[in-house]
């Protein structure tokens, strides 16, 4: 399936399928980061396409790509992440924890760096730590895989649960990522978003309603 739109330095426009976007940034990604990120980067693309097939999202290739590319910018320095902010200036950024500067970065680095256009894909990545209200379903779908993927969801006896729960229903998966995201913040008494409130309590009214 047709997916982003690819722009060289020299102007030119290409368009490449997922799949050649996917093998294309499987040579790049572990490269901006460590082993261990990356394993947690394929098992997040491994929960997205999953879901996409259970829960009816047309392309779950592009979920995929989404899940490997998520973090590519998660362990470089806030000096990066600033820099690569000025070439798209928001007053968004200053609302922002630092522990999620890497979802609002990642997306303008993949524009400038490697001339990648998917707003859908990258509308997705940058949702994927602090939630947003409203979210479209590839973007639920990674919010959910980026938690079941993680290295504390992987040690933990729960898992299989939650994840034949998220299959059962999407809004389950987001909101125990929520939730865990709230309790960790509340217990480090660190400020919380409001984007991660709203994606708490419109999981929770979805999961009453269902």
């Amino acid at each position: 399936m047709l997916c982003g739109i690819w722009q060289t330095r020299a102007g030119f426009r290409f368009v490449k399928t997922d799949f050649e976007w996917i093998q294309y940034f499987k040579t790049i990604v572990p490269e901006e980061i460590t082993s261990t990120r990356w394993e947690h980067c394929l098992r997040v693309a491994g929960f997205a396409e999953t879901l996409s097939s259970i829960h009816s999202y047309p392309n779950p290739e592009k979920a995929y790509l989404v899940g490997i590319l998520h973090d590519i910018t998660k362990q470089k320095k806030n000096e990066f992440h600033l820099k690569y902010f000025e070439k798209e200036p928001s007053p968004e950024y200053d609302k922002i924890p630092k522990e999620a500067y890497h979802a609002f970065s990642a997306p303008i680095y993949l524009k400038h760096d490697f001339g990648y256009h998917d707003e859908e894909v990258l509308s997705a990545m940058r949702i994927h730590t602090l939630g947003k209200k409203d979210m479209s379903l590839l973007q639920k779908i990674i919010y959910a895989s980026d938690f079941l993927g993680s290295e504390y969801a992987e040690k933990q006896t729960d898992l299989p649960v939650w994840i034949r729960k998220t299959e059962e229903n999407l809004n389950f998966g987001i909101y125990l990522k929520a939730m865990k995201t709230l309790n960790n913040l509340i217990e480090t008494r660190n400020t919380i978003h409001d984007d991660t409130i709203v994606t708490y309590n419109q999981a929770v009214l979805a999961l009453k309603e269902s």
